[in-house]
């Protein structure tokens, strides 16, 4: 096996790793162009699916796509965790997502959300006060978080939520695990 080597005269072609995330968020805070459109051209199928996946049609996804990336311009100063970017661009394709789904259900008569959707408009009723009744019997820390973060229709960011409860921002996602499986344990005991 023979190993190949540049043609003579030709010097070998140097593979350059891919910057990091946190150097092109750096140099997206400093107006990189270059490496604003890298970031995008990086994370932008990933955003483009998880809006499909959450239920968004492709010309919705595409919007959902645009709007996320709006969603970093304005939080690059803010962003904690840059080793996450991934997740919070997906937190953000999934709410836009469910923010979409929710407002073209809202347009429709009832009866022609159950015949698109195929879901029973009065079970999934009874599913979203079933929550409501459970999150007002778990109270609390719990209550407060779960509002802020499923229901708060100016979808405040993990810090945001954070710096409103008094705590750090790397102790949002694992409580938020807990409560969640606190909410779980309520339902259940409701028979829900």
């Amino acid at each position: 096996m023979a190993l190949r080597t540049a043609p003579p005269g030709r010097a070998p072609r140097r593979v350059l790793a891919a910057p990091s995330d946190s150097e092109l968020l750096e140099r997206c805070r400093a107006a990189d162009e270059d490496a604003w459109n890298l970031l995008v051209a990086r994370y932008e199928r990933l955003v483009f699916t998880v809006a499909l996946r959450n239920g968004a049609s492709r010309e919705d996804a595409a919007d959902i796509t645009q709007t996320t990336f709006v969603a970093l311009i304005d939080s690059l100063h803010r962003l904690e965790d840059e080793s996450r970017l991934a997740s919070w661009l997906m937190t953000v394709a999934r709410r836009q997502a469910w923010r979409v789904r929710s407002t073209s259900r809202r347009d429709l008569p009832l009866e022609t959300a159950a015949a698109t959707t195929g879901e029973d408009p009065y079970e999934l009723w009874d599913t979203q006060t079933a929550v409501h009744d459970a999150l007002a019997m778990l109270g609390g820390t719990c209550r407060e978080l779960l509002l802020a973060l499923y229901f708060d229709p100016e979808e405040p960011s993990y810090a945001d939520i954070a710096a409103d409860m008094g705590r750090s921002i790397g102790g949002i996602g694992p409580l938020r695990g807990r409560c969640l499986d606190r909410l779980r344990s309520v339902m259940a005991q409701d028979g829900r």
